[in-house]
């Protein structure tokens, strides 16, 4: 999603039309799949348990506020959605935030990647891990509804074909 929001941000700053509809799909991807759902199950279930350790307090307080500030763009953008085709402004709007989103998700990641899951990996019991997992996938149903992920697979390969390929 992060290369299509790039290719998609090029585009606007560029002063080609973007179908509302992929605009759309986007951000429903952003609100729903990346923050709600993967967010979600961070702050609610992976960052209590590794909390319990003090001195990975700093560190899940860094990458939560990381959260906050992707909320914020994603609201930006939404909010310049709503105007775009209507204000001049609200192409350059979208595209500014969306490449913020991109710098800090791209590093957010690498943060993931890098450190988080090493430190999960390191600190939870295997039986902790399994039980994340099956509590991760039915947080996943409750949050976004069984099928909307395997939905959200299939918009990334339609964004890709439309704006990578």
């Amino acid at each position: 999603m992060l290369s299509i929001m790039s290719k998609v941000s090029e585009k606007l700053n560029a002063g080609d039309e973007v179908k509302k509809e992929d605009l759309n799909k986007i951000l429903e991807f952003l609100i729903n799949f990346a923050d709600k759902c993967h967010h979600g199950k961070e702050e609610d279930m992976l960052f209590p348990e590794l909390a319990k350790n003090p001195v990975n307090l700093e560190f899940v307080s860094e990458l939560i506020k990381e959260h906050k500030t992707g909320r914020e763009y994603i609201k930006n953008i939404s909010a310049a959605f709503e105007n775009y085709g209507q204000e001049n402004s609200a192409a350059r709007e979208m595209a500014e935030n969306m490449e913020k989103y991109v710098q800090l998700l791209t590093k957010h990641i690498a943060k993931e990647n890098g450190e988080l899951f090493p430190i999960a990996n390191k600190e939870l019991s295997n039986d902790t891990q399994k039980q994340m997992v099956e509590q991760f996938e039915k947080f996943e149903e409750d949050v976004i509804g069984a099928g909307k992920h395997e939905e959200y697979h299939k918009w990334l390969e339609e964004l890709k074909k439309n704006y990578l390929d």
